[in-house]
């Protein structure tokens, strides 16, 4: 009988330690770009140039290619547009439409895919997008795309069609927040 009530605590604490092991993501918090978000292991932070039709601005990202999970990519990034680009500080809301739009428009035709949902969003006060991109072999891009400013803010996903809306997709969306924004 000892052994058997050993035994069980055994199993539940491996149990327990194992679901709380998977509930264990790791936050990024990247002070300079003032944003927070959760990936399920560790990122790696990285940056490129991006050519636009204005000249080019600086992408710094934070990607992730999980093992056994049903996203294959998690990628967040923040780009701050020069002032150049915008003398009026994009604070008129067709501006900000404008380049929202072109952030879509950009994201479909980089990736050839098919834009199969779009959305506006807002998101504490601020314009954004949710969109989704159907790409070649039944893959699915996921994106958020937040302006603040002449900040723009984007949370994608990649995975599988059949993997619609999983949990850690939620998960990843949801733990997304701006902190100390200034404009």
């Amino acid at each position: 009988m000892k052994k058997n009530i050993l035994l069980i605590l055994f199993v539940f604490c491996n149990i327990y330690a194992t679901i709380a092991q998977s509930n264990d993501w790791f936050k990024v918090k990247d002070t300079d770009a003032a944003y927070i978000i959760s990936y399920p292991q560790e990122p790696e932070k990285g940056s490129s140039d991006v050519p636009t039709d204005k000249g080019t601005v600086k992408m710094n990202t934070y990607t992730l290619q999980p093992d056994g999970d049903d996203n294959l990519i998690y990628m967040s990034s923040f780009t701050e547009y020069p002032a150049s680009f915008f003398p009026n500080k994009l604070t008129s809301l067709e501006k900000q439409d404008e380049v929202l739009e072109n952030s879509v428009n950009g994201a479909v035709n980089n990736t050839k895919g098919t834009l199969v949902y779009q959305e506006k969003l807002y998101f504490n006060g601020y314009r954004g997008r949710e969109i989704k991109i159907e790409i070649d072999g039944g893959y699915i891009i996921k994106m958020k795309v937040i302006l603040v400013g002449v900040k723009l803010y984007l949370a994608q996903v990649i995975y599988k069609g059949e993997n619609d809306d999983n949990a850690n997709q939620k998960r990843f969306f949801d733990s997304f927040e701006l902190i100390n924004v200034k404009e």
